[in-house]
């Protein structure tokens, strides 16, 4: 027989399937967010530390800058060098850094106190600042008739920023002590972090500035126009190379390796990852690698794989070693967090970190006013000994 329901116990049956639905999804999504965890109490107590602030403090703050140094502050509580948080403002510059373009003038300053403003320490090819006759060595005294001897990096930035190809007037003091003002356009800047030429002997030399956006591709080009050229050995520096992207790394390794195991990853869990060459090399030719210590990261992975490969010998000073890479994910509100999230080897299961960097096969520093030069790019070639002694290497 068929079984009749009134209309009210049909109601009921509705309200109990409704209010089960509500506690299973109340549950989960509880689980989810860790409202039943330790971690919903930390919530909770930043909260209420920030009604107490808003409630009991009598001088100014900015809830934002609040927020931005608690997140800073938690991930510096990991104590790895390589993980950081990054604002919106942060993050946005950052990308622009990753891919090697930026808004600006186009060069790299430092604070000098002692000199009375803010210092260049280096000019990008092409850029605006080169155009108008802006050099390593300059002192920016003013912009736009704006004293700035006595500011810091942040406030110069500001007042330099403006809308897309308009000009700023610069007034920068020489180092013979002139003083000139300088029209310079603002706006975006595209690095090439390749710069190559021939040297003397059929010696292709290539700086790696960095391994961010196109610098696979930018590589390549260069490496085939000197081929083209009649370069019978290779040079590649990657001196005061920061690292960046595996992807672009991996691309030039796999231009320049036959067949095997480029890059080796284990995340968290143990999980071993390996990426590998397919070659073959498409250049097979007597190589130095220089390196110091500040070729971080892909840098000085980059070279510890030639060595490995018996493709590149490698001159200069001990790198500092890195042995995690990151990942970034992006937060709500615009802000996100690099984090260590594996680590990484050669293809001969040599952590760089525990190694205590790479070690190069000859070891020559420089003085520590030719580092200097070095880091700012003026070093003339003649009074580089690194780049001497890989020279001679090749000549042999």
């Amino acid at each position: 027989m068929r079984k009749r329901f009134s209309a009210r116990a049909t109601v009921m049956l509705m309200l109990l399937a409704s209010v089960f639905t509500c506690v299973v999804i109340s549950a989960t999504v509880g689980r989810e967010l860790g409202l039943f965890s330790d971690r919903y109490t930390l919530v909770r107590q930043y909260a209420a530390m920030l009604r107490v602030v808003e409630s009991r403090y009598v001088g100014e703050y900015d809830t934002d800058e609040i927020a931005a140094s608690a997140m800073k502050a938690a991930v510096d509580t990991l104590d790895d060098q390589w993980s950081f948080y990054m604002t919106r403002d942060e993050f946005l510059r950052y990308l622009d850094r990753s891919s090697n373009r930026y808004t600006g003038i186009g060069v790299l300053v430092t604070e000098e106190p002692d000199a009375g403003g803010i210092r260049v320490e280096f000019v990008h090819r092409n850029s605006p600042a080169q155009i108008a006759g802006i050099v390593a060595g300059d002192i920016i005294i003013a912009v736009d008739g704006t004293d700035t001897t006595d500011i810091g990096l942040d406030q110069l930035r500001d007042l330099l920023a403006r809308p897309l190809e308009t000009l700023a007037q610069v007034t920068v003091l020489r180092e013979d002590e002139t003083i000139e003002d300088l029209s310079v356009v603002f706006s975006i800047i595209f690095t090439d972090p390749i710069m190559f030429e021939m040297l003397d002997d059929n010696i292709g030399y290539i700086e790696i500035a960095n391994f961010n956006t196109g610098a696979a591709k930018s590589f390549i080009s260069a490496t085939e126009d000197l081929v083209q050229q009649g370069a019978s050995a290779f040079i590649y520096d990657v001196r005061g190379n920061g690292g960046g992207m595996l992807s672009e790394m991996v691309g030039i390794l796999e231009y320049l390796l036959d067949q095997g195991e480029l890059f080796v990853s284990v995340d968290k869990k143990g999980s071993e990852e390996i990426i590998f060459s397919d070659g073959p090399g498409m250049v097979d030719l007597p190589t130095v690698v220089l390196i110091n210590r500040e070729s971080y990261s892909a840098a000085e992975y980059f070279a510890a794989i030639l060595r490995e490969y018996d493709y590149a010998v490698i001159v200069g000073q001990q790198t500092s070693g890195k042995g995690r890479s990151q990942q970034l994910f992006r937060l709500p509100g615009g802000g996100a967090i690099n984090l260590s999230s594996a680590e990484y080897f050669t293809k001969n299961r040599v952590n760089l970190f525990d190694a205590g960097g790479v070690t190069p096969d000859h070891i020559l520093l420089l003085s520590d006013e030719n580092f200097a030069l070095l880091m700012a790019g003026t070093l003339e070639k003649t009074e580089d000994s690194q780049l001497n002694l890989a020279i001679e290497l090749l000549r042999r």
